[in-house]
């Protein structure tokens, strides 16, 4: 009984951690705002109970939907390491707050930028930066 309680546990924590981001492409539509992705260093992906993947042109953009739709039940949610460009898990993240500025040179607006490492984040943004994790970055986004 005893291994069967083992199998069953390794095959829960092996499909769990089978969940892997699709690949991002420049020219993907963001999933909230219909905007073209441009810019896959800030790119993030959502990853919904039937493992189908909705791109993010941000971090922001995939808080702001998050936060709009509570009740989303959600399987992963991955957000780009600025320094890398390699997708990580959003909860293992650490972020900055930076003003982008849309492609067509017009309106800036706040957003974040995602590092797989603290040490990386604070480098890029100088000492006095606010390093935010995940649930932070959710709970600081509008709803719209």
């Amino acid at each position: 009984m005893k291994a069967l309680y083992a199998v069953v546990i390794a095959a829960i924590a092996l499909a769990c951690a089978s969940i892997q981001p699709a690949r991002v492409q420049v020219g993907d539509t963001c999933y909230r705002c219909h905007r073209t992705i441009v810019d896959l260093k800030l790119a993030g992906e959502l990853i919904d109970r039937l493992k189908a993947p909705f791109p993010f042109r941000t971090a922001g953009c995939l808080a702001k939907y998050i936060k709009a739709h509570p009740d989303l039940q959600v399987a992963a949610v991955f957000v780009t390491d600025y320094r890398t460009g390699h997708m990580l898990p959003a909860d293992e993240a650490w972020f900055v707050s930076t003003t982008l500025t849309q492609p067509d040179g017009g309106k800036t607006e706040a957003d974040y930028l995602a590092f797989r490492s603290p040490n990386d984040a604070a480098s890029l943004k100088g000492d006095k930066a606010v390093l935010l994790r995940w649930t932070q970055v959710v709970a600081g986004a509008s709803a719209n």
